[in-house]
């Protein structure tokens, strides 16, 4: 897969993850999916997300799950932007094709 598509599958799982988690405010999420879709590009400093460790580990686990990879050994401590991750993603989804 590419970066561009990986972000596409990011962007999705965000907003799935953020829907899970109240549903009852579901113009918000509309809200933050537009802001999502505008706002996240591989220049955006992961800080941005403004999650925490336990919402991270959500989206690497769905991340895991939906592409079919095995994130366990990524740092996210040594990614600093949405492109970092993404690059560490594009390997290891060409590194399982081997």
């Amino acid at each position: 897969m590419t970066q561009d598509q990986i972000l596409v599958v990011l962007k999705e799982l965000v907003i799935e993850l953020n829907t899970k988690s109240n549903p009852a405010h579901l113009k918000e999420f509309a809200k933050l999916k537009t802001l999502i879709d505008e706002k996240i590009t591989p220049d955006t400093p992961l800080a941005a997300l403004g999650w925490d460790s336990l919402q991270m580990t959500f989206l690497l686990v769905s991340i895991e799950e939906r592409l079919d990879i095995d994130t366990s050994g990524l740092s996210l401590f040594d990614l600093f932007t949405i492109g970092d991750f993404l690059s560490e993603l594009e390997a290891l989804t060409k590194k399982k094709k081997k």
